[in-house]
């Protein structure tokens, strides 16, 4: 099952960055290959000089790319390298542990912590459905009692909300990446729109994380398995988007006092949600 956005990239530019980050993740999770090498390739492929800066009609190819690693696990931290250009950081944390969020650089510029913020709620939403795709594909192939685990209704409900988590993070997510590639980085739209992404995904990252690890029991937490690769990568994305936005409560207060300000939530959201219109 993969939940395709609704805001469509160039099929040449998304199926290359799918192809070569996967192969380019295979190598690496093998041992075949370093991250700076990794990151050289990258460079080579051109993907590193995607970055869309403060202009409009540049994000849907920077999109396919942060997609496409956030996928694979690729251990290169594409939307920082695209946010920040700053390589070291881009390979600076070890992709098989978590660390904490604060260790992370945070972009001064405004352009860029936007960029960044947008960059994170695209990885994410990319990560969840990858790991979706692979509790899918182990509940069809794995049977207990004599019946695939995708046939018993509670891992059925299980897959079902992950399902609803990833289509809202997805859905959400594309209406900030349609405001930044249509307005720019510099929208004024765009900081209630990432706002409510890093809410929506914050909670789809403890929902989907929850459910795909049970369907899975331990295996999913096992080295040589690939669903902990992306719950590593959920963890540390969601904490990274929490310090840049200021946490769940920063961001439900600023979208609280926008509602407060334009009399009613619906007036506020109907605002954020028309091109061109100023909260």
């Amino acid at each position: 099952m993969s939940i395709a956005p609704v805001l469509a990239t160039d099929p040449l530019v998304e199926e290359a960055a799918s192809r070569a980050f996967s192969d380019l993740a295979e190598k690496w999770f093998a041992g075949k290959v370093t991250r700076e090498n990794l990151l050289t390739a990258v460079e080579q492929l051109g993907f590193a000089e995607a970055a869309p800066g403060d202009d409009s009609g540049a994000w849907l190819a920077a999109a396919a790319i942060i997609r496409a690693q956030a996928r694979a696990a690729a251990p290169i931290d594409m939307a920082l390298l695209l946010a920040t250009g700053d390589r070291a950081a881009a390979i600076a944390h070890d992709p098989s542990e978590y660390f904490c969020a604060a260790t992370s650089p945070m972009p001064a510029s405004a352009s860029a912590h936007a960029a960044l913020s947008l960059g994170r709620c695209l990885q994410i939403g990319a990560a969840l459905g990858a790991a979706l795709e692979l509790s899918i594909r182990y509940a069809q192939d794995r049977k207990q009692f004599g019946r695939a685990l995708a046939q018993f209704q509670a891992i059925q409900h299980s897959l079902a909300l992950a399902a609803e988590e990833v289509a809202a993070c997805t859905t959400i997510t594309d209406l900030a990446l349609a405001c930044a590639e249509r307005e720019g980085i510099g929208s004024p739209r765009l900081p209630a729109l990432l706002d409510a992404a890093a809410l929506v995904a914050g909670h789809a990252v403890n929902v989907v994380y929850d459910m795909t690890h049970q369907v899975h029991g331990a295996i999913g937490f096992t080295q040589e398995y690939a669903l902990h690769r992306h719950s590593l990568d959920l963890l540390r994305w969601r904490d990274h988007l929490h310090l840049a936005r200021g946490g769940d409560i920063g961001c439900a207060e600023r979208l609280g006092d926008a509602a407060l300000a334009a009399g009613s939530a619906w007036r506020a959201v109907t605002a954020n949600m028309t091109p061109g219109a100023t909260p």
